[in-house]
């Protein structure tokens, strides 16, 4: 039995990945996630929220970004315009992640190479039995 709740609605890979990964982490890392998809359901997420998923550290002196991940497909990583995302996402002093499909993590670490951004970590991610997995 799969502990991942799924949202209803949710109809590409993309969408999927950050469902099951914003799930995961929030518990990894013990903090409040919101996330940004095709489904536009989260009333937390800030209408200009730079990328795919956010980790939160609430206090009572206010919300303090503590991390940030882009999910990316092979269509994506394939598009001239995603490093240039990719640097308007990243902000100085917080973690940016990448996750892109199982064997294109090389392709997506060039181009962080090739444009000098600094990404946290490139995770690659796969589907076995419906279920996301990191890599």
């Amino acid at each position: 039995m799969s502990l991942t709740l799924r949202e209803q609605g949710i109809e590409t890979v993309h969408d999927e990945v950050v469902s099951q990964v914003s799930q995961r982490w929030a518990k990894a890392f013990v903090c409040k996630v919101t996330i940004k998809s095709g489904l536009d359901q989260n009333p937390w997420t800030e209408p200009n929220q730079p990328c795919d998923i956010v980790g939160w550290y609430v206090s009572s002196g206010g919300n303090t970004m503590e991390w940030m991940a882009e999910v990316e497909t092979e269509d994506s990583l394939g598009d001239a315009l995603v490093v240039d995302k990719w640097k308007r996402t990243i902000a100085r002093g917080i973690p940016f992640y990448l996750l892109v499909p199982r064997g294109l993590k090389e392709v997506a670490f060039k181009l962080t190479q090739e444009q000098a951004i600094t990404v946290s970590y490139v995770y690659e991610f796969t589907f076995i039995n419906g279920v996301c997995h990191i890599l």
